[in-house]
């Protein structure tokens, strides 16, 4: 069977993080890895022709991704939904599959199927969803529509149902061993159309050495169940990066690189063995960094530390859960700054602990003292699938249906 995976376009987004004038697709463009890493699995597990289109770096309008899809005809298109604030661009991507290839198998995954499976399952024009790690369980789908398998025996399968309750399992197992799946598939995502700001290669990538995040921050919907990648496992794929695709410049997208100082150290390292020479950065916690940390992941060839802030009082990191003070927030981005490695800092505008304008604007002074090289401020969003929107929903902030 020909089999696509698709990228939908960012044509109409929701949004509230950083305003378009400064993120659109001029400004950067990660490779969509949850994709990327489907398609290698894909690729070494079964003998169907793979194919992934990325609509965003293409810039394809819908009128373009129709023709695209009558050229291919594919037999099974997966569609990735991140969120809710990509839905829209989700429901016309479908609709263009359905008016170009009205007989392909539709299966959507990603995290917003995650979030709402009862709702995902009943999005108009798909034929099944895939709830939790969608690696093994599309193999499988994959099997099963080729040789007319049971569809409901598949892990983390959700099966629409005309005029009864959809079919829902549990959630697909986790992938434990990470170390067992292929890298992203970079030649189907080609390096050199993508980008990052604030880089110092002129060749980028994204990597992800871990799933999961064991920290509970109450605005965060990142599953719990935390996995990582060995370090050894780690380089390779650096490595592989550098030598096979002139990679100079790698931006780690885990929700929490840093689980702890030794893990870090440990990938350092291992660089420093093999003597790869590239620059990266990562995403990473306050109250797992220290000076002996960074100062082997600089020697490494790391540059770049992007920290969670998040809030800038202590109530407001008591009420998010944050397990650091502002003591020690000042503490780490002068240590940071003092190894020679830039610290960024990521902001949200509008926590419910903040209840008046003169309460939000405290960050301006925060920041001023701070002094990040450089900021990120995105406006609160309180995800369903998220401690912190129960809690509002209990206090009346909002509705507890108001996703739907």
């Amino acid at each position: 069977m020909k089999v696509l995976l698709l990228h939908v376009p960012k044509k109409n987004q929701v949004w509230a993080g950083v305003p378009n004038i400064f993120n659109d697709r001029f400004a950067y463009v990660f490779p969509p890895l949850a994709v990327m890493y489907l398609s290698a699995y894909l690729k070494r597990s079964t003998d169907h022709e793979i194919e992934v289109l990325d609509c965003v770096v293409e810039d394809l309008e819908y009128p373009e991704l129709r023709q695209r899809l009558a050229r291919i005809k594919p037999d099974v298109i997966g569609v990735s939904a991140t969120s809710a604030h990509g839905l829209v661009d989700v429901r016309k991507s479908i609709e263009a599959i359905r008016h170009s290839c009205p007989d392909a198998f539709v299966v959507m995954g990603g995290a917003h199927v995650n979030a709402f499976p009862h709702l995902a399952v009943q999005f108009p024009g798909i034929d099944a969803a895939i709830h939790g790690d969608a690696e093994e369980p599309l193999r499988q789908l994959l099997t099963a529509l080729d040789e007319g398998g049971d569809l409901e025996q598949i892990p983390g399968i959700l099966l629409p149902r005309e005029g009864n309750e959809p079919f829902l399992s549990t959630p697909a197992p986790p992938v434990e061993d990470l170390d067992s799946l292929p890298f992203p598939d970079r030649e189907a995502c080609p390096p050199v159309k993508y980008y990052t700001p604030g880089m110092k290669g002129h060749r980028t990538t994204t990597m992800m050495s871990s799933r999961g995040c064991p920290h509970r921050c109450v605005f965060c919907n990142v599953p719990p169940n935390y996995r990582a990648r060995s370090p050894e496992n780690v380089v390779d794929e650096i490595q592989e990066c550098v030598e096979k695709h002139g990679i100079q410049d790698i931006h780690f997208v885990d929700d929490l690189f840093n689980v702890s100082p030794e893990r870090v150290i440990s990938i350092s390292e291992e660089i420093l063995r093999r003597n790869i020479k590239v620059w990266w950065g990562y995403k990473g916690s306050i109250r797992q960094t220290t000076r002996e940390m960074i100062r082997v992941a600089k020697r490494a060839g790391c540059y770049r530390m992007h920290y969670g802030v998040e809030t800038f009082t202590e109530d407001g990191l008591k009420a998010l859960n944050k397990n650091a003070t502002v003591d020690e927030i000042f503490e780490i981005f002068k240590m940071t700054q003092d190894e020679g490695v830039k610290a960024i800092a990521y902001m949200i505008i509008g926590c419910p602990h903040e209840m008046t304008a003169r309460q939000i604007l405290g960050v301006v002074p925060f920041m001023h003292k701070l002094a990040p090289n450089y900021v990120v401020y995105s406006l609160f969003t309180p995800y369903a699938d998220a401690p912190i929107f129960s809690q509002g929903a209990q206090k009346g902030l909002w509705d507890e249906g108001c996703w739907e």
